[in-house]
């Protein structure tokens, strides 16, 4: 019996060690007020990853396009293959514009306060900044 309960106390204790290495979460979590420069033309979006079930998804609004009317929709895009690795993230954006359907592989990383990046595009690539909201 007494084997039962030292046992029990040291896996408690174990389980107890664990928690806090599942409850750390990534610094990349949250949203992000970004901008990228694309000839000249500042484009804002507003970015937030989440977490849940072990899995991470990226959420993209928009700002307004430059040259676009105020109430023009938003572009539709579906985001896929989302990584997080501590302060890194990468992940896919299949966007429709106006001008056809764009594949997007945006990758980068978190310091503090400040997202950089880099968004790959079928033009070459696209530097991306931003800042925690």
């Amino acid at each position: 019996m007494f084997k039962t309960i030292r046992f029990a106390a040291i896996a408690a204790t174990a389980s107890l060690i664990a928690v806090p290495a599942l409850a750390q979460s990534s610094p990349v979590l949250g949203t992000w007020a970004t901008a990228v420069d694309v000839q000249g033309q500042k484009i804002e979006a507003e970015m937030t990853f989440s977490q849940a079930g072990g899995a991470y998804a990226v959420a993209i609004k928009d700002g307004p396009m430059p040259g676009a009317p105020a109430d023009a929709p938003p572009m539709e895009s579906k985001i896929s293959d989302v990584v997080v690795d501590g302060s890194k993230f990468t992940f896919k954006r299949a966007l429709t514009t106006p001008q056809g359907a764009m594949n997007l592989t945006y990758t980068g990383t978190v310091e503090g306060d400040k997202l950089t990046g880099e968004v790959g595009s079928d033009f070459g690539p696209i530097a991306i900044t931003g800042t925690r909201k």
